[in-house]
């Protein structure tokens, strides 16, 4: 099949970018929508788009003229016939696109692929009625079309091999990244999406840390480009509240992808995010934004070690400040909080400082005490910034802020290659281009190391006493035998 003639049905926002993206590609192009008003809007946009991109020296001259000339604005769903590739883009009805897959297959041919662009509806429901369910596949690509790379080529159990084959190819020739991902709630990246901001809202729930704090310790130590409650109030909590727990019905209520009270009362307070002007964070011109922690001349301060503490050697200073006879007892715990740590090596709580090196390579450190704790922290958090670290003071936190995210997302990660939503290498793809997040979840594992991202969620689990920690059978097997964290069964 040449796969040359692509039909899309709707003219909104998504069906206008597929069908601009499939011009770009050479392709022609039918556009169908009810509406004649969108149709010729949808027109309109994608000229003006490819007119830009000529400016640009993206296409040659004259280029938009010809993709005019490769479009069709089509008003009734006959005008598909000659299709290779038909995908839909209609509203998120499960009944609109059943009836809409059964119509089309009275009018392309047999061997045409059909596709639909759901972003959480089963493939499998889609093409449950129709006649040849094995040429049903998932095109789901991400908004704006033309600039997202990523496109989840979704197959169902039903799905010809030959197919999902056919679909990789064709997303190849649009110029996208194709990952191929199982059938299931939320997908690979909104499934995969989860853990980032369902584990911060579990800790803001804790009261271990205000959102901005969590937000400034996700940005510093990790490097993602937004925090997870900036990320929230961007896409809209009535969105991302609707999602989480769509998906989390869909996995039988698995609590590693439960949310939490909180993100409930803020859906139902109405705090939608930018949209509203108020979500986790406030939107309006008054808004006074934070002032940076002044920085300490405690060049004196002096600790103790009461067990080693992996990656001292590259903390600043950290080898001149270390006397035994020091009245603060600095640890690092690994998925514990600080009262085990404490506990476990029966210290003073007044004396213990824990401090958290994961985000040392961005020169961020986060400190905790235990319950009964002195004004230690303070006093090591000034040493720390006067060595040039932006530092995150928080309360008692098992896994602090970053070991317990970073290790939920790579939990969640192999997860999903166990259960064969997708493989390591793509589900570390998706989640970089859809998602943005600066490693993904295996690439999370190796630079943790699979045994301490284990152990991480070891801790967790044992300290919570919540299933929510459990550790994913992909991870715990490869971390035992020190197998590398991508190797297949």
């Amino acid at each position: 099949m040449s796969m040359t003639n692509l039909a899309v049905v709707g003219a909104g926002a998504m069906g206008a970018g597929i069908a601009q993206i499939g011009l770009s590609a050479g392709c022609n192009v039918i556009l169908f929508d009810l509406d004649s008003a969108a149709r010729e809007r949808a027109r309109v946009a994608i000229l003006d788009r490819l007119k830009r991109l000529v400016e640009k020296g993206v296409h040659p001259e004259g280029f938009a003229g010809h993709a005019d000339g490769r479009l069709t604005l089509a008003s009734q769903l006959a005008d598909l016939a000659p299709a290779d590739v038909v995908i839909e883009a209609i509203v998120e009805r499960l009944d609109a696109k059943q009836a809409l897959f059964a119509e089309l297959e009275s009018i392309v041919r047999d061997d045409a692929i059909l596709a639909t662009n759901t972003s959480s509806l089963s493939v499998a429901a889609i093409a449950r009625d129709c006649r040849l369910k094995a040429r049903v596949c998932g095109l789901h690509f991400f908004n704006p079309v033309p600039v997202m790379k990523l496109v989840e080529v979704i197959v169902h159990p039903g799905t010809d091999p030959a197919v999902r084959d056919a679909a990789v190819a064709f997303s190849h020739r649009l110029g996208k990244v194709p990952v191929i991902v199982r059938d299931g709630p939320g997908f690979l990246v909104n499934l995969g999406g989860r853990a980032y901001v369902t584990e911060a809202l579990h800790a803001a729930e804790e009261q271990v840390a205000g959102v901005a704090e969590i937000d400034a310790i996700l940005r510093d130590g990790a490097g993602f480009r937004m925090g997870p409650f900036e990320l929230m109030d961007l896409t809209g909590i009535d969105v991302n509240f609707a999602a989480t727990s769509f998906i989390y019905a869909g996995y039988q209520h698995d609590p590693r992808i439960k949310t939490t009270t909180l993100h409930a009362a803020m859906f139902n307070a109405g705090r939608f995010g930018r949209k509203t002007g108020a979500g986790f964070h406030e939107y309006n011109d008054q808004t006074v934004a934070p002032t940076e922690e002044p920085i300490s001349e405690a060049t004196g301060f002096r600790f103790r070690l009461p067990e080693p503490i992996a990656g001292m050697d590259r903390l600043r200073g950290g080898e001149a400040a270390v006397a035994d006879d020091a009245p603060v007892a600095l640890v690092a715990p690994l998925g514990e909080d600080a009262a085990t740590v404490t506990a476990r090596l029966d210290l003073d709580p007044a004396e213990v400082v824990a401090i958290d090196l994961t985000g040392i390579e961005r020169d961020h450190v986060t400190l905790m005490q235990p319950l009964g704790g002195s004004n230690a922290a303070v006093l090591c958090a000034g040493w720390l910034r006067s060595q040039g670290y932006k530092v995150s003071v928080i309360r008692d936190s098992p896994g602090f802020i970053l070991q317990r995210v970073l290790a939920m997302i790579a939990n969640l990660g192999c997860e999903m290659a166990q259960i064969g939503i997708g493989s390591p290498d793509d589900v570390d793809t998706a989640m970089k281009l859809a998602q943005n997040y600066p490693l993904g979840p295996f690439e999370i594992v190796e630079r943790l190391g699979a045994r301490q991202t284990l152990h991480i969620l070891q801790q967790l689990q044992a300290t919570t006493g919540s299933d929510r920690y459990r550790p994913s059978l992909w991870l715990r097997r490869r971390a035992l035998l020190n197998r590398p964290i991508r190797e297949a069964d």
